[in-house]
């Protein structure tokens, strides 16, 4: 790597563009998408696609919502050209979908491209050629004029072979035409291009309804985001009969901003977008039109396109292209709706709760809500995972929601876990962990709930319409109790059964929740000394299907943490 790459690299020459409008606009609707991942996307694989990939491919962009899908470069093989046949012959294109190929700007090429769409409904025949002076000097070796003639006599070929086509087969043609290498172009050049090619399309048949297509691609990315916007904004501005055309952006990610380039591009003029699912597509790839779609749909625009199925694109996709898409990949990746850090795992969370009771998104950390696209938030616990990450994995799992003083010991005990054993933790494990520091009493029969373990649990419970009976296990003794069945009532039965422990124990409160898996209880004692000073304090949990039984499971569950020392200090009394 050189210490000064300036001898050999040169700075971008930046557009004369006086009075740049893009920077102050905003996307109100969503462009025209057109998918290129069965062509561009299909030749940048080590693997080519079969024909029955292709095909279920064709079928799943369409589901998805594409109406214009770049199928093939039919002059290059006998099997580009056979796929074409293939969709127009089995009926697979249907009405309001466009189907697009690709040809050089070559009389021959251009022909045997008009015969594999033959018959078809709606064809983009995109041919293309080069402005940039590295591919006009160094590749094809033409002058301006050259490139200019070359440009009009091919689509005044195109032109007239669309007319005969049309008459034999009823099929509509509509021209792309792309400006190869336009980000590296002189751009009054490339206007004096497009406007030769729109004269000869025009002056060789009558007016279409169609307009033509001007694709601008940055082939190769070689300039910053806002370089390209300048670019296409100087076309939008100063293209002769700019309202009878469309402008179309197709971004490679060389410099890895091509959303960023398609974005300001489309604030520059742009109407049409083409590109790849997940960004597949020569070198770095192509732009992404999942993230720019869903990037709209984060500023509340409709994309026009459906990810609600994320998870099955992904898959299908990483099968075709042989290439898998990255865990941290925007909106599809697998750790994108997943949290580590106890910071993100707590805001999310409390974020999460306001939810409930407001139709606008507004959740720390999580700028789209996952179940939109098939998928779901998940906190993983490791030694980096706070409170908020381990309630959450219990509001999940078990369904409890646990005071702050619940869950930092809930916290404590599983960073020392982790710590200690330096691995992430599963949710199984993180209900065992809280069922076994809270000893968790549940009859519902929850999964990763423990049993009772302690000096004290319930034999029998049996609840009548305002009173509750039965029989608590104090040291293997049973000892009977009647009781009402209010929370206070119960709570106080089971402190007075324990009192032949030899310790006092105070309610400080208790919360209490309802929900399809039962009712839920949580209490918490404080144990007191005779001379009525104060002591640690313990949260009990309990559940079962009826709310008194919930309250004395909870209190047995508080007691006999207490009795086997664990507790929260009270800061600043002694016991």
């Amino acid at each position: 790597m050189l210490l000064d790459p300036s001898p050999k690299y040169q700075r971008i020459k930046p557009v004369n563009l006086v009075d740049r409008q893009w920077p102050s606009r905003t996307i109100e609707h969503h462009p025209t998408w057109l998918s290129t991942d069965l062509r561009d996307g299909n030749q940048a694989i080590v693997k080519p696609m079969s024909i029955a990939q292709k095909l279920a491919l064709f079928r799943i962009l369409v589901e998805r919502g594409f109406r214009q899908i770049e199928v093939a470069f039919p002059a290059a093989s006998e099997t580009e050209f056979g796929f074409v046949r293939t969709l127009i012959q089995n009926q697979e294109i249907p009405d309001g979908v466009a189907i697009q190929v690709i040809t050089p700007a070559r009389k021959d090429l251009i022909l045997r491209s008009f015969e594999a769409t033959r018959g078809a409904k709606h064809v983009l025949m995109q041919l293309y050629s080069s402005t940039a002076p590295v591919f006009r000097d160094v590749v094809y070796k033409n002058t301006n004029e050259d490139i200019i003639r070359m440009a009009a006599e091919h689509t005044a070929f195109a032109r007239i072979t669309a007319i005969q086509y049309s008459k034999e087969y009823g099929t509509e043609f509509q021209l792309v035409y792309a400006i190869e290498g336009f980000s590296q172009s002189d751009m009054d050049f490339v206007i004096k291009v497009c406007d030769a090619v729109k004269n000869a399309w025009d002056s060789h048949g009558p007016p279409t309804a169609r307009p033509i297509i001007f694709n601008l691609p940055a082939s190769v990315e070689c300039g910053p985001a806002n370089h390209y916007a300048d670019q296409v904004e100087y076309i939008h501005k100063n293209l002769p009969n700019r309202d009878q055309c469309i402008l179309s952006v197709h971004v490679h990610n060389d410099r890895g901003t091509a959303v960023a380039a398609t974005e300001q591009a489309l604030l520059a003029g742009a109407e049409r977008v083409e590109g790849c699912l997940f960004g597949n597509g020569e070198r770095t790839g192509n732009v992404d039109l999942v993230t720019v779609a869903l990037n709209l749909y984060s500023q509340g625009v409709a994309p026009g396109l459906d990810f609600s199925r994320m998870d099955e694109l992904v898959q299908f996709m990483t099968q075709v292209n042989g290439i898998p898409v990255h865990p941290r990949h925007p909106y599809a990746g697998e750790l994108v709706y997943t949290a580590f850090s106890g910071g993100h795992q707590d805001g999310i969370r409390k974020g999460l709760h306001l939810m409930e009771n407001s139709t606008v998104w507004a959740v720390p950390y999580l700028p789209l809500d996952p179940t939109d696209f098939g998928r779901v938030y998940e906190a993983r616990i490791n030694s980096q995972s706070g409170k908020g990450g381990a309630a959450y994995v219990l509001e999940q799992s078990l369904d409890i929601y646990l005071p702050r003083s619940m869950q930092m010991e809930v916290s404590k005990a599983v960073q020392l876990v982790s710590d200690s054993e330096g691995r992430e933790l599963p949710a199984d494990e993180i209900c065992t962990i809280f069922s076994d520091l809270f000893d968790f009493h549940d009859s519902v029969g929850r999964k990763a709930v423990a049993s009772t373990t302690g000096r004290v649990s319930l034999q029998s419970c049996e609840i009548h319409e305002e009173t509750m009976d039965g029989v608590i296990v104090v040291d293997q003794k049973p000892l009977p109790f009647h009781t009402t069945i209010q929370s206070p009532a119960v709570i106080k039965t089971c402190l007075q059964t324990v009192n032949g422990l030899g310790l006092r124990f105070k309610l400080l409160e208790e919360e209490q929740r309802s929900s399809i898996l039962g009712f839920t209880s949580l209490v918490h004692l404080e144990i007191q000394s005779k001379t009525g000073s104060h002591g640690n304090s313990w949260w009990g949990a309990g559940r079962a299907k009826q709310q008194p039984e919930a309250t004395l499971r909870a209190a047995i569950s508080a007691v006999n943490g207490l009795l086997s020392g664990k507790g929260i200090a009270n800061a600043g009394v002694k016991c």
